[in-house]
């Protein structure tokens, strides 16, 4: 059985998606490894202890991914992200528990092109990221549905 692709008419205005995610000291510590960011804001207890936030702060794009994978639970694999605006409003700590939330507001249909808002916030309901992003259908990928559907149904 095929993984079902969506295209921009299975997706209606105001589709919502949400996941949540308790950021553990080893998600921060795998993020530094794979991106390369050993700032010791995020990587040093020591050195974070000493700045104005008081303990290590989670790398702000390792919350920005975890919008990009709730994007994909949103529309299937038949999207790739295009865009991202992000406005950083507050520090994600390990041991947060963060609620990333995208909702389709926007459709650009002669590009293909879907439009979220994306907003994430901790435990106690404070927003720490809020922005846009846009996702493009695939080319190509309806016709393949249609063949595999009707594979599936032979």
């Amino acid at each position: 059985m095929s993984t079902l692709l969506l295209n921009m008419d299975d997706i209606e205005i105001g589709k919502q998606q949400t996941t949540i995610r308790n950021i553990t000291d080893e998600d921060v510590e795998a993020f530094g490894r794979l991106s390369g960011d050993f700032n010791p804001l995020h990587m040093n207890d020591e050195f974070a202890s000493k700045s104005h936030f008081g303990r290590r702060v989670v790398h702000g794009m390792f919350t920005a991914a975890i919008i990009s994978a709730t994007h994909t639970d949103l529309t299937g694999p038949g999207f790739v992200y295009v865009g991202q605006e992000l406005n950083f409003k507050a520090p994600v700590y390990i041991g947060d528990t963060i609620t990333v939330t995208v909702t389709v507001t926007g459709k650009k249909e002669d590009k293909r092109i879907l439009i979220l808002e994306t907003m994430v916030s901790k435990q106690a309901g404070s927003v720490v990221l809020q922005g846009n992003s846009a996702l493009m259908e695939l080319e190509g990928l309806k016709a393949r549905r249609v063949v595999s559907q009707e594979t599936e149904h032979a």
